[in-house]
This record gives structure tokens, C-alpha cells and sequence, in this order.
């Protein structure tokens, strides 16, 4: 069986810089693509996935991720060259962190969500073993509102049984009133190819 023609590579992926609020942003040259979810959702292999190395660097310990990391990504996009940066938001929904600490990312989140002028799109990951929860369809509430283009996916899908596979997706779809063929895919030799086609279509690459 012949293997599709790979469309995106990725020359040149690195660490930009963090930032635990907005005034720490540093100034970049990238448009802006941020990736939200729930904590232990799987932020960090979902962007190494997507760039194809290890970038981000993975913890077992839900809530790790408490401020805005930016990543740079160059590449080509079928033989046109392309800049991003990828920005690493806190995960929401983890107990375990203070009210205060919970409140404070919450904050981080929302204001980067509707004041941020460089955000070009988010990506919303959702565990497939779960429907999406209040704060997943706040976040599909607020990008709606700002006009943000927002695609979701679907983490982890390689844990699940073929067969239960377009079940859960067509069940985490109706969560957010979409389609199954609307929300996308990643896991474990799963190609990330059809995700930077989507999201090359909506920020106009």
C-alpha cells in the first residue's frame, strides 16, 4: 500500500520562552496557535506528535504546566514555507491546585483568549474516553465569540478498541453539537497530517 505524500515538515522547532502572565510575553515574530485542555489531557506529546520530535517536555504530574510556554515552529506546507508559534496553555480542571492558583490560570487563559491580537487559532484537546465537560465548551463558547477558529481533538485515541473508536468520537462530537467528521484525531501512529491540514485551512496558509 503506498503511504500519502507527507505535506508538512517541520526543519526547525524550539523553546521560545514562558510566560506566567501577559506581561511577560516576549516579543516574536510568529502568528500564534494555542493548544488548551484539561490537565493530563496530553498537551505535550500532542505538540512533539505534531512537530514530530521531542520538544515539549512531558510530566506525569497533572498540572504541571501553570503559565503560557511558547514553541517556534518553521517548516514547509506543501513546498510552502510556514512560522508558528505554538503556545502551551495551562491545563484547567486539575483539584489538587489551590482555589487561588485554579483562579489565577483561568484568568491567564481567558484574557490570552480574547485580548491576545496575534491568536490566529486554538486547538482544543479532549480526552476521547470522555464528553466535553463546562470549562471545554466555555473555551468553544469564547472562541465562537472572539471568532476564533477552534479545532478540537480528540487525545489518546490509540487506547481505544477499533470498534469503539467512531462511537466515542461521534459521542464527543455531539458534546460540542458537532458532526464526528468534525473533530479530529491523535495517539499512537496516528498521522498528525490531516490536523496541519485543518489548521492550515483555517489560518489561511
Amino acid at each position: 500500500m503506498t503511504r500519502p505524500l507527507q505535506q508538512c515538515k517541520v526543519t526547525r522547532a524550539e523553546f521560545l520562552f514562558g510566560a506566567p502572565e501577559m506581561r511577560a510575553i516576549r516579543k516574536h515574530q510568529f502568528p500564534e496557535v494555542a493548544i488548551i485542555g484539561r490537565s493530563n489531557v496530553g498537551k505535550s506529546t500532542f505538540i512533539n506528535r505534531l512537530v514530530g520530535r521531542k520538544l515539549a517536555r512531558v510530566s506525569g504530574n497533572p498540572g504541571s504546566t501553570r503559565e503560557l510556554n511558547f514553541y517556534g515552529v518553521e517548516g514547509t506546507w506543501r513546498e510552502e514555507s510556514f512560522g508558528l508559534a505554538l503556545v502551551d496553555m495551562p491545563g484547567f480542571g486539575f483539584a489538587a491546585l489551590s482555589k487561588e492558583t485554579r483562579e489565577a490560570i483561568s484568568r491567564l487563559s481567558v484574557t490570552f483568549l480574547r485580548e491576545r491580537r496575534f491568536l490566529r487559532a486554538v486547538i482544543l484537546l479532549n480526552d476521547c474516553r470522555r464528553d466535553p465537560g463546562e470549562d471545554e465548551l466555555a473555551i468553544q463558547s469564547i472562541c465562537a465569540t472572539e471568532g476564533i477558529p477552534l479545532l478540537i481533538v480528540l487525545t489518546k485515541f490509540d487506547t481505544l478498541r477499533q470498534n469503539d473508536k467512531p462511537k466515542a468520537q461521534k459521542s464527543v462530537a455531539a458534546g460540542y453539537h458537532l458532526e464526528k467528521d468534525d473533530v479530529l484525531v491523535t495517539g499512537e501512529g496516528v498521522s498528525s497530517e490531516v490536523i496541519w491540514e485543518r489548521l492550515f485551512a483555517v489560518i489561511g496558509a
